[in-house]
Parts: structure tokens; sequence; C-alpha cells
């Protein structure tokens, strides 16, 4: 499993990516009930009528909202949540960073790189969330809605590079396909963060709680971020390091020596058994569907797993 090369200092790179943002001409940003939203969680004593309001007036965000509360109950036998039930269940946060991920898909930007798809970019998202909601369900201590929040929205990165600054990114990602090292390093190389760094700051930008953030930041390289083992920002952080090469594996169908091994090494520290990490494979796989339903992407093309997948 790669690692970053040598220790970075954090503000050198959130200075870097401040400096990129404030000189892109266009960057994905949550517009409608996204936007409103943003601007009720600044209010400490907003009502929460006024929040299922908001989320009534977005069709997809009310099927969203609903069907996100329901995955956290892990089938428990109560009767359906309505849409109060739903975000008091959720809280706050997890509603606005829904509503940010589906303002997002809806409110296509003009990407114009050459090498950057955007129904792949949000169907792997979708799927990585969906791993992730799954793990959650399979390990029980990590907290499904953040979980399922985490895996929708840790790669936005790719999107603002795409979208800030496309022919530059463009070039980055034909030196990675040519190098042997992971794409991240050349990101650093060309802008002086990668994916995972930007998406972090975009995060705690939309108003993520900034214990989130720090999860995508360290995404790459769970142990550098300084969590303590058994903290929930350390498991959640290996989860979703998890979580992204078995996207990665299910879309491609290429399940690579490093990503078969990165997924091992993170389903060990989870204490998932190679048996319960592939059917956790599957059972997001099951979901992807309706997922990709909710928010009116194309239908993907999914490969199996291998059947040597898992030894």
């Amino acid at each position: 499993m790669s690692t970053t090369a040598s220790p970075r200092d954090r503000g050198q790179v959130v200075g870097n990516i401040r400096d990129f943002l404030l000189a892109a001409d266009e960057l994905p940003s949550p517009r409608g009930a996204a936007l409103q939203l943003i601007e009720l969680a600044r209010d400490p004593n907003v009502n929460i009528d006024a929040v299922v309001r908001v989320i009534r007036s977005d069709p997809a965000l009310s099927g969203f909202v609903l069907r996100a509360a329901s995955a956290a109950r892990f089938g428990r036998t109560e009767r359906p949540l309505d849409l109060r039930q739903s975000v008091v269940r959720l809280g706050m946060n997890i509603v606005r960073a829904h509503a940010v991920a589906l303002s997002l898909v809806a409110n296509r930007p003009k990407v114009v790189s050459k090498r950057f798809n955007y129904n792949a970019f949000w169907t792997s998202s979708l799927l990585n969330a969906s791993v992730m909601e799954a793990l959650a369900r399979h390990c029980g201590d990590l907290p499904a809605s953040e979980a399922f929040t985490l895996g929708l929205l840790s790669d936005i990165g790719m999107l603002a590079f795409a979208t800030a600054a496309p022919g530059r990114y463009d070039l980055a990602l034909d030196r990675a396909a040519q190098s042997d090292g992971p794409v991240e390093e050349v990101e650093q190389q060309a802008f002086g963060f990668d994916r995972h760094e930007l998406s972090a700051v975009l995060l705690v930008d939309w108003g993520i709680p900034t214990a989130l953030a720090d999860v995508v930041y360290w995404q790459r390289d769970p142990e550098g971020g300084g969590f303590q083992p058994d903290s929930r920002s350390y498991r959640l952080a290996c989860a979703l390091q998890l979580a992204t090469r078995l996207a990665e594996v299910c879309l491609s169908g290429n399940a690579d020596v490093e990503s078969v091994a990165t997924v091992y090494l993170r389903a060990a520290i989870l204490d998932l058994s190679p048996e319960e990490t592939r059917s956790l494979a599957n059972d997001a796989l099951v979901e992807l569907p309706m997922w990709i339903g909710l928010v009116g992407l194309p239908k993907p093309e999914i490969a199996a797993l291998p059947s040597d997948w898992v030894a």
C-alpha cells in the first residue's frame, strides 16, 4: 500500500488550496435547496419545520433524505419514517451534506476536461457511499449516515480540479497514467495538493463538520492523521480507503494487486474477514441502482467481482 513519501505541512497545503480556489473562474457550488440549507444551518436556533419545508421543495432531496434515514436504522421493525422524523434522525449536518451532493449532481458545472467523466464520477461516488453504508452495517460501531456522506463526497476534489483547471488536470492525469505511482502524488506535484486535501477544504467551506473533513483529508494515509487507533475517525478513514478501492474494483473489473492488498489490510483493521468483505461489496452493488435512479444518472456497466478475488 502506497502512502505519502514524507510528511507535508498541512498549513502550506491548505494555503495552496486557498490560492487555487481564489484564482478559479468556476468551481462546483451548491444551489437551490442546498444553498438554502447551508444558510439555515448558520442559525443555531433554526426551526426544524423550516428545514423540512426546504427539503420538501426538492422531490429528489426528499427521497434521498427518506432513504438515507431508513438505511441508518439497519432494518429495524419500525414504521416508515416521515420527512420530519428523517431530518431528526439524520441531523442537520448530514441532511445538508446530502443536499450539497444532490445539488452538485443536478447542477452540472461547465467541465471541459477531456479525461474527466462526469457520470462515471458520480456513479463511483454513489458506489463508494453504498460500500461505506454496508461497512457501517457490518461493523456496527461506524455511524451509518456519516459513513454514507463521507463516501459520497470524499472525492469531490476531483470535480473541482476538472472544473477549475481542466487543462492542467488533464496533463496531470496523463502523467499519472504513464507512471507507476499513485495519482495523488502526481496531483501534489502539479498543484501542491491532491484530490483528498482539496475535497476536505471544500467540505469545510460548505459547512460539513471539521471532524468529517479531517477523515476525508487523511483517507489515503489514515495513520498520518494522528487519530487514536480505536477512535471513530481512524476507523472511518480506514473504511473510506477500503470503500474507495472496492468501488474501483467493482466498476473497472481490474482487481490489481495493490487494491486487493489495501482492501484486505483495511478490512482486517475493521475486524472483517475476506468473506464478510466480499458480502458487503455485493450488498453495495445491490443498492447502487436505487441510488442511481434517485439522482437520475444513466445505468452503469458494473463488473462482477472476480471469483478468486477473496482468498
